[in-house]
């Protein structure tokens, strides 16, 4: 217990240098040391000690053997032995303690032993950080197999970087789709909550860090192999997923070198089962439908509300993700370091979708139907529905490549001087294709949505009609949609540190100036739905299942193979009632293989050739804010941080930093050509139309042929401080404050325009403008000269930190955020055929202002003093809590006025709940490393407007459970088990605004199963 003691009091005291490595220079021993000695710690690295110990084959808390002991009790040859679980959870919380900033850690002390498939999904663990569970928050009827967005603080103004410099991928153009990241190749990921000044500007909400591994991190050879079979339940289908790493250090007459190869191929798979309504309608119960109804449950004037639609969807979805990391360092003599690195980074998901339902019909009063309290419509059976099938494809091809060098030279005991060049580079691509079809027989629909299991069963309403009679079936319409998206920027940094003498109140100062230059051109289409053979709307032009074209057209033998029948097997695990028993649908491999070869097929149901044309790759002639957006951005920043700090003073031990980082952005814009409404209307004889003639000259001219841009150009000073008091050994407080910015995305940038003419049959203006006025001429665009989001950011924390490796933390958090984005109306002047006319145009806007503020807490502890194996006991645990006032919510799509109208509505933050917790239960020995984790997060808004719905969808209180368990077999090898969602969680959503917002979706998804062996060497 002396030793142990000892060893406490010497980690209790671990400093930070002044270059921000980690170094064993303890206040108590600090007389002791020579400068000379210190600087060379400095330069082995206390971290690389650290992984060498964790590299040793023993596993859990063990002892060098008898060694001598120095005065102060410590063994001078005895080590603590930690790996696993624990010694990942003691890593982070020293990052988290000894850092000069607000910063929360996960890291992995051995290669795939991250908790999660996915850096997205690992994320979620942290106090602050939430998961979003769709990758796209305005499409909640397909949950990502692993996540989706991540939010800090219940912010999505998060930054992304690897290894400390800009990454971001092309689907988004400012930041990084997490999950297309493998958690194999990190070594750690670092959240950082408030920056100091010479950190990269960007994230209010956060900064997200992505550690990979480096050979001089390691003391010598390390060989590591992991691999995992991955079954989905409710799929029935397995994925296989492995990595390894390889790395060395050499001596050799230039040097010491270090080379580590790494690489990662992981696969994953689940099936979605939903079943939903659509929006819920307003509808006013008349005197006939009560006079009418055998058992009225309402009275007459009585408001219902109605779902407009309502059916079941599955989807199969899978992801290979493959990416490879190579690192080289080379560290010519003891005050000079190169290190070259690459990571390239795959992903391609995939789904295949069958769907039906009465989709968008409008319904009416039916006495089978029960009310809920609020008047909405919970169970019923809905006779004689026209039924709708469509099946799916969707697939992405995502790749972001990212190079890297770095040189640092250390001069002298007191100068430290650093230069950095990076170059990344994304590419995304995204196809998605359906078929429709509709069937003659019509649907009874009997259902009952009042509970966390929904029932839902269609069956004709014809007794005599089947829904599996091939030839009943015809193909209805078609739709496309494509995107070919890319990004790559330039990047130098450099930095000239300089370091006062130890007994210096002013520790160091450092000077620094970065430059980049990124260009992202984002091309996409509309989706662009097209009629086939017939809707139920246009009877006899019907082309069935079983023929092969339009009678009288070109005609295709194969087209009748073109089909499937779909069963749904096990659906929603036969809890919610199979939905029917079963339905044809167009095959998979019709809207799997490119919208070319769909149409190959497809066109021989079009009558004359008319109906739906697959889109072409010109992406120019894309309207209504799709076709090509090119962006251009440089920024020069330029930055000074301080650091500070005293062993003793009058106010005790202290530390810190203070700085300002300045920063100028300028950005440049290239769209698609404006687009120029029709007008049809003539002036009404005998009356006098000026702004009619203005608009027939105005469309007359040349803009509708110009390309669109725009430029805009912004400094932010952006200073910062950073504060620590030691009110004793164990026990930190910190405070922070700082500005940040977040800049708009390069879609909401976008320069395409959008005007429209408004008259009359009489040709007077008509359209509503600014302050509701009466206008001719309105518009959607976009805005180039949008400004960043601004905020004040203010931390306070309490930190306690005990034993060997429990920590109680509780940090208070505000922020004031200023200038968010959002869709406003403003006049804007335009000229075209000699006229010059002002339009009241709905764009993107900076204005409005809000507040966030919240509180975290954070518990880890190892129960050590419990006897025996209880020993092996351990528990995580963090809570967050997260509230808003004012702010705005920004429309996806500015052209789309579902969007832009509900985005308006009074409605808190997309995105924010205002509780999330996790447990973790922990139990290691020497022979097993176990955990159980339960993550939750309370009800929050996804999306002020969700396709198709066009209206507010709100996510449910979501908890799930994960677990894995490890074997330690030999010196050399891991075993074991891990299981994700296994209490078999719902996903739950609603439709509506804050008043009523029923249920309307009920999703339910695999568990998953994973053995697992690793190997390091």
């Amino acid at each position: 217990m002396q030793n142990d003691s000892a060893i406490l009091r010497v980690q209790r005291n671990i400093d930070w240098d002044r270059r921000g490595l980690k170094v064993a220079i303890f206040h108590n021993l600090r007389s002791g040391i020579a400068r000379a000695d210190s600087r060379r710690i400095l330069r082995a690295g206390a971290s690389a000690g650290v992984l060498a110990i964790c590299a040793l084959p023993s596993a859990g808390w063990a002892q060098a053997g008898d060694a001598a002991t120095g005065d102060d009790g410590v063994a001078e040859e005895q080590a603590i032995i930690v790996t696993g679980i624990r010694a990942s959870l003691e890593s982070a919380i020293d990052r988290k303690r000894d850092a000069e900033v607000v910063v929360d850690s996960i890291t992995a002390q051995d290669i795939g032993a991250l908790p999660d498939r996915s850096v997205s999904e690992a994320l979620q663990r942290v106090p602050g950080v939430t998961l979003q569970r769709t990758s796209d928050a305005r499409d909640p009827a397909r949950l990502s197999g692993e996540g989706g967005g991540v939010f800090i603080r219940g912010l999505s103004f998060v930054r992304s970087e690897l290894n400390g410099r800009d990454v971001f991928s092309a689907a988004n153009g400012r930041s990084l789709s997490f999950e297309d990241i493998s958690a194999d190749l990190l070594a750690g990921v670092d959240v950082y909550k408030n920056p100091s000044a010479d950190m990269i500007e960007g994230g209010i909400g956060g900064t997200i860090d992505l550690r990979t591994r480096k050979p001089f991190d390691a003391p010598g050879f390390v060989a590591a192999f992991s691999g995992d079979i991955n079954y989905a339940d409710l799929r029935e289908e397995s994925f296989m997923s492995g990595s390894a790493l390889i790395s060395d250090r050499f001596d050799t007459g230039l040097g010491e070198i270090g080379v580590l190869l790494s690489y990662s191929i992981s696969n994953i798979g689940n099936r979605t089962d939903s079943i939903s309504t659509g929006r819920y309608v307003p509808t006013e119960v008349t005197a006939d439908d009560i006079a009418n109804a055998s058992n009225p449950s309402v009275a007459a004037g009585d408001t219902v509300y109605i779902p407009n639609s309502m059916g079941y969807r599955r989807i199969d979805w899978q992801q290979k993700r493959t990416a490879f990391d190579g690192s080289l360092q080379w560290r010519p003599s003891s005050t000079l370091e190169f290190t070259a690195e690459a990571l390239i980074s795959k992903a391609t998901p995939n789904d295949i979708e069958y769907a039906m339902g009465d989709w968008a019909q409008p319904e009416t009063y039916n006495d089978s139907y029960v009310y809920g309290a609020a008047g909405e419509l919970v169970s019923g059976t809905a006779q004689n529905r026209e039924l709708n099938m469509d099946t799916r494809a969707g697939s992405q091809t995502k790749k972001t490549q990212d190079y890297s060098f770095k040189a640092k030279w250390e001069p002298d005991d007191h100068w430290t001087v650093t230069t950095d060049l990076q170059y990344v580079k994304s590419t995304a691509q995204v196809y998605s294709m359906t078929a429709f079809n509709g069937v003659d027989a019509r649907g009874t629909f009997d259902f009952d949505f009042t509970g966390d299991t929904p029932y839902l069963s269609i069956t004709p309403t014809d007794p005599s009609a089947s829904f599996a009679d091939k030839s009943a079936n015809w193909w209805a319409a078609a739709m496309d949609h494509i995107e070919d998206n890319e990004a790559d920027q330039w990047s130098w940094r450099g930095d000239v540190e300089y370091a006062f003498d130890d007994d210096s109140l002013l520790k160091s100062i450092k000077l620094g100036a970065r430059y980049t230059d990124r260009s992202a051109i984002t091309r996409q289409t509309t989706y662009n739905w097209g009629l086939l053979s017939a809707q139920y709307w246009q009877p006899g032009n019907e082309v069935r299942f079983d023929e092969t074209g339009y009678p009288g057209g070109p005609q295709v033998s194969d087209l009748p193979n073109q089909t499937t029948f779909v069963n749904f097997p096990n659906f929603f695990r036969g809890e919610a009632g199979n939905p029917t028993s079963g339905l044809w649908f167009p095959s998979a491999n019709l809207v799997q293989n490119g919208t070319g070869y769909a149409y190959d097929y497809l066109q021989a149901t079009l009558s004359n050739g008319w109906g739906w044309a697959p889109l072409s790759d010109d992406y120019s002639q894309t309207t209504a804010g799709g076709g090509i957006n090119i962006q251009g951005q440089k920024t020069y920043a330029g930055y000074a941080v301080a650091r500070f700090g005293a062993w003793e003073s009058p106010i005790g031990h202290f530390d810190g930093n203070i700085g300002v980082r300045v920063v100028r952005t300028e950005a440049s814009a290239r769209g698609s050509a404006t687009n120029l409404g029709t007008i049809t209307t003539v002036c009404a004889a005998g009356t006098s139309c000026p702004e009619l003639d203005a608009a027939l000259a105005f469309v007359q001219g040349d803009l509708g042929a110009t390309q669109t841009s725009g430029s805009n150009s912004y400094t932010d000073v952006l200073p910062s401080l950073n504060l620590r008091f030691f009110a004793t050994d164990d026990l930190q407080i910190r405070f922070a404050a700082s500005k940040g910015i977040a800049r708009p995305s390069f879609t909401q940038l976008n320069p395409y325009t959008n005007l429209n003419f408004s008259f009359d049959n009489n040709g007077q203006p008509n359209g509503t403008g600014v302050g509701g006025a009466t206008t001719a001429f309105t518009g959607t665009a976009g805005n180039p000269d949008l400004k960043p989001t601004r905020s004040n950011n203010f931390d306070l924390s309490f930190e306690y930190y005990y034993g060997r490796s429990n920590s109680v933390t509780l940090a208070a958090f505000y922020k004031e955020i200023s200038d968010y984005i959002f869709a406003g109306l403003e006049q804007q002047t335009y000229t075209s055929g000699g006229e010059t006319i002002t339009f009241d145009v709905t764009r993107q806007t900076n204005g409005s202002k809000g507040k966030i503020k919240g509180m975290e807490l954070a518990y880890t502890q190892f129960f050590d003093f419990l006897p025996g194996a209880l020993s092996g006991l351990g528990f995580q645990g963090n809570v967050t809590y997260v509230d808003s006032s004012g702010g705005k919510n920004t429309a996806v799509n500015v052209f789309d006025p579902n969007q832009t109208d509900n985005a308006g509505l009074e409605l808190p933050l997309e995105g924010m709940s205002k509780w999330s917790y996790n447990v973790a239960a922990i139990y290691e020995t020497s022979a097993v490393s176990a955990r159980a984790a339960y993550n939750w997060r309370s009800s929050y808004l996804l999306t002020t407007s969700a396709a198709n719905i066009n209206y507010p969808v709100w996510a449910d209180s979501y908890g799930q459970l994960d677990a894995s368990i490890l074997f330690n077999v030999g010196e050399h090898f891991k075993i074991g088990v891990q299981g994700t969602n296994l209490l078999d969680s719902r996903t739950y959503l609603r439709v509506g605004d804050p008043d009523l917002k029923p249920r309307y979706s009920w999703t339910e998804t695999d568990r998953r199963f994973a053995v697992l062996v690793r190997t390091r060497f």
